[in-house]
């Protein structure tokens, strides 16, 4: 098994087929079918999903039936998870061999398939077309292509064919990109699955749960970044108007409130007093995905555990989440809860 990232792409135009010229017969390799391969006619889709967990350069990936499960965890604190459902892809196969699987704790066993990936180079290959017809027209310009991000438009216009595949333990994941006639085939060196514990978050015990649009969320995490915080506050309680942000940095200290009013928020329940604090660089990671997402579910538990739920909409109707979690600060200290 490859120890280090690699990144392999191989370009191919389609041409006219040519009279096969006989060789000197060889022994044939025997294959090894794929036990996981899905499609998607849009790598655009599937790459602002992922995009939301890129804060990190590494995440791991399990194969599940019903899609692709996408974790990345930063400093042990803060995690985002993302399930890519199956339905957003126009074809879906998982067939692990048994050797692979592990059972789940339900009544019925869960198949599943687990490795690490250069999460960075997997979301390179992605928008691999985007970048490239930007480098092209900087090019035809005759000047300097500047250096190009994944908030770019050009590369948010991602189109083409995109086919995934993994053959199982010690082989790379493989996609195909095609667009215009033009196919690219990159490998991704996969690791052996790391064991990372999630973040619970006690449904049993929710102290908190509101419901608001994502851009008003973004908004206020936009407005309290002028103050150059290292911290964020979340207050709530039952006799609170609403929902409370505040932070205070080098630049100052500003608070943000949503009244408890259906014109703001969608849904407010808060059970009992919320006063938690959490590591405002690990919240700024959420951001592309408040920039994209229509709705968020905001949720903490008696523990001080904060979910960031995303709702993302899709083309045909398919809605996707990505749920971030956070653990809170234990006292005056610098330390975090860990359980």
């Amino acid at each position: 098994m490859s120890t280090q990232p690699t990144q392999r792409t191989q370009r191919t135009q389609r041409t006219q087929p040519t009279q096969a010229i006989p060789t000197q017969a060889t022994p044939a390799t025997p294959s090894i079918s794929p036990i996981f391969s899905a499609t998607t006619t849009s790598a655009r889709q599937l790459f602002n999903l992922l995009k939301c967990c890129g804060f990190q350069p590494r995440a791991q990936m399990e194969l599940l039936a019903e899609g692709i499960k996408v974790t990345v965890e930063d400093s042990r604190v803060m995690q985002g998870h993302i399930l890519v459902d199956r339905h957003l892809f126009s074809s879906y196969t998982f067939t692990p061999p048994p050797s692979e699987t592990t059972t789940s704790t339900t009544s019925s066993s869960t198949s599943t398939v687990s490795f690490g990936i250069s999460f960075a180079s997997l979301l390179e290959c992605l928008q691999i077309f985007g970048a490239e017809r930007e480098r092209e027209k900087w090019h035809s310009a005759g000047a300097a292509a500047p250096h190009s991000s994944a908030f770019d438009q050009q590369v948010l216009r991602i189109s083409g064919t995109c086919r995934i595949s993994y053959r199982g333990v010690g082989f790379p994941l493989a996609l195909m990109l095609e667009e215009n006639g033009t196919i690219t085939t990159c490998t991704l060196s996969t690791y052996p699955a790391e064991e990372i514990a999630d973040i619970p978050l006690s449904l049993s015990s929710l102290a908190l749960k509101v419901i608001m649009k994502a851009s008003w969320l973004q908004d206020a995490i936009q407005e309290l970044e002028g103050s150059m915080p290292e911290r964020l506050t979340l207050a709530a309680s039952p006799q609170r108007s609403g929902l409370s942000l505040s932070a205070a940095g080098a630049m100052g200290s500003t608070e943000v409130e949503f009244l408890n009013d259906k014109a703001l928020l969608q849904s407010y329940r808060c059970d009992k007093e919320v006063l938690n604090t959490y590591k405002f660089a690990l919240i700024k990671n959420a951001a592309r995905a408040m920039a994209i997402a229509s709705k968020v579910s905001i949720r903490g538990d008696g523990h001080g555990v904060l979910s960031m739920q995303f709702m993302i909409e899709q083309e045909g109707g398919v809605a996707s989440f990505v749920d971030f979690r956070f653990l809170p600060y234990v006292g005056d200290d610098e330390a975090y809860e860990e359980d």
